[in-house]
């Protein structure tokens, strides 16, 4: 659960799958639904704009801490803030630690992980400046790869589910249109990713006129594993929800993930309670289209502050 993920990366892996849903039926209401394959190309196109530009966005991010130490705490509890810094280069995005439990980072250590962090900028420039040709084409067909790695991940959670347009509803106030999915009984996932669609069933909410997924709640209809099953099992009914909001009049962001459930961790069989969130709020557009922008960022401070 400490792999990072963006916030659009996590939207894709849990939304994105239901993109296509309003193709698999077509409910007969007055007034009629969208054109279900009209609508469903729409609203892939805005999850995928998501994911493209989110790296132009800064925010900050308030998410459960996880224990994992057999030997010590299991389960969540407390939180962190982060400022994040993406960068087009996901080696150069940048979470500064700025808040643990409601109480500022010190300044000692602020400037300890920006030190850090322009240690290994200079690393990489430098890993970059040496490169011959050859390395560079592999660097480049590497980075090639894992947008395919990407799209085959997507593409895996579509052919794990099954999805039925069960209407139109008001959901916060605006018309949508409302998706069910269940795990395919054939399915043979290949990605972890479709793995753990396999074991969630749920809903989907869908804002009609923007065509940008709203909410998402599923529930797990099995176990659930974390640290390849040594750590922990969550039981079947774990409940997770997913929020987009729109933070620009045509780009809509994640703006929470939660995940609540009981299980027992392996090592010792202790009990295990998760309510686990993310919250990221805040986001800011980034000038330019800079590969470090935090470091960008605090040089046009320090030169607009003028001399103390």
């Amino acid at each position: 659960m400490r792999t990072y993920m963006g916030p659009a990366a996590v939207a894709a892996a849990v939304a994105a799958a239901v993109v296509v849903a309003s193709a698999a039926g077509r409910a007969q209401e007055s007034p009629p639904l969208p054109d279900a394959d009209a609508y469903s190309s729409a609203v892939r196109e805005k999850l995928a704009h998501a994911e493209r530009t989110a790296y132009l966005y800064a925010f900050k991010e308030r998410r459960t801490d996880v224990h994992t130490n057999p030997f010590g705490r299991i389960g969540t509890g407390g939180t962190s803030l982060f400022e994040v810094y993406p960068s087009a280069n996901r080696r150069l995005t940048y979470r500064r630690l700025i808040d643990r439990n409601g109480v500022l980072t010190p300044s000692d250590d602020l400037a300890e992980q920006d030190h850090e962090y322009r240690e290994r900028v200079a690393d990489l420039q430098r890993d970059l400046a040496s490169e011959d040709a050859d390395e560079q084409r592999r660097r480049e067909e590497n980075a090639e790869r894992a947008r395919e790695r990407g799209e085959r991940r997507i593409t895996d959670v579509f052919g794990t589910l099954r999805f039925n347009v069960e209407g139109r509803t008001t959901y916060e106030g605006v018309p949508a249109i409302v998706v069910s999915f269940t795990p395919r009984a054939d399915a043979r996932p290949e990605t972890r990713q479709g793995r753990l669609a396999q074991r969630f069933a749920g809903t989907v909410w869908i804002h009609e006129a923007a065509a940008e997924v709203m909410h998402v709640e599923a529930t797990s209809i099995d176990s659930l594993s974390f640290g390849f099953g040594l750590l922990a099992r969550l039981g079947a009914g774990t409940e997770a929800t997913l929020t987009r909001r729109a933070i620009e009049p045509d780009l809509w962001m994640p703006t929470q993930l939660t995940l609540k459930g009981r299980g027992r961790a392996a090592l010792f069989l202790r009990s295990l309670v998760v309510d686990f969130a993310i919250n990221w709020f805040d986001y800011e557009r980034l000038e330019g289209d800079s590969a470090t922008p935090f470091l960008d960022t605090r040089l046009e401070r320090e030169v607009g502050a003028g001399p103390e």
